[in-house]
């Protein structure tokens, strides 16, 4: 199987919004395609899809972020998402993606790279420890709407 990753680019937006629905199922198609755009125009985020043979099988976004949980450096580079189409699982699509985003970090310089996964998705912290990330704290965090 040949593996490409590259940046998703405009005209990848109808594939990339169908990838987004299937990590995302809970959002609307509207509030996914806004998510879309403001990657787009962003200075600090950006995605990245991997093909296979051609075919889309996943993808993954890279921010800079000020701050990042258990990072220790400032600005951190940071894997906002990943997700791989079912049939791709367990192929190494998400570990060529994940060391495709570090190699991009560590050559602008960084030597972390951070993520972080909702406490109940117990298949991504598995695929977290597998790519070599390791857990450094648990967090909940809280809001309280103000009007």
């Amino acid at each position: 199987m040949d593996v490409v990753i590259r940046e998703i680019r405009k005209s990848d937006r109808d594939v990339w919004l169908s990838m987004y629905r299937q990590l995302f199922s809970t959002y609307s198609d509207d509030a996914l395609l806004a998510e879309i755009d403001r990657i787009f125009k962003s200075g600090k985020r950006s995605a990245y899809m991997a093909e296979a043979d051609g075919v889309a099988a996943g993808f993954a976004e890279y921010a800079l972020r000020d701050y990042a949980n258990g990072c220790h450096s400032q600005p951190v580079p940071f894997l906002e998402g990943i997700w791989i189409s079912e049939e791709f699982r367990s192929q190494g699509i998400a570990k060529a993606l994940v060391q495709f985003l570090e190699e991009k970090a560590r050559r602008a310089g960084f030597k972390e790279f951070g993520s972080d996964v909702e406490l109940d998705n117990y298949p991504s912290q598995l695929m977290h420890e597998r790519l070599g990330f390791e857990q450094t704290e648990k967090v909940i965090f809280y809001r309280k709407v103000i009007e």
